[in-house]
């Protein structure tokens, strides 16, 4: 345990860091094992409403995939070169799925 007071609160800080990133990067995980799975199972329009940002109602707002790699890449999560590699692997395999149908 840190004895100085700095040390405490940046300890603090990172505690708190730390459960915010765990709970993004749980979202994010959350929604592209549902976008993955609509793909396996060829449900195009489950991976389009899933990829793209579509707020239907501001009451009940789910999180897209899309959207929730660009806040990972806002709040530092990832870098944004790999928020962009994945969202091109994402629409590749979209395109895909759109192309074999």
């Amino acid at each position: 345990m840190p004895v100085i007071k700095s040390s405490k609160k940046a300890l603090k800080q990172s505690i708190k860091n730390q459960k915010r990133n765990n709970f993004f990067k749980w979202v994010y995980s959350e929604v592209r094992r549902k976008f993955e799975k609509a793909i396996r199972n060829n449900d195009l329009e489950t991976a389009k409403s899933l990829f793209y940002n579509k707020k239907e109602d501001w009451k009940n707002v789910k999180s897209w995939l899309q959207s929730i790699i660009d806040k990972l890449a806002k709040k530092n999560i990832i870098h944004k070169n790999n928020a962009n590699r994945k969202k091109s692997k994402f629409a590749a395999m979209l395109k895909n799925l759109e192309t074999s149908k």
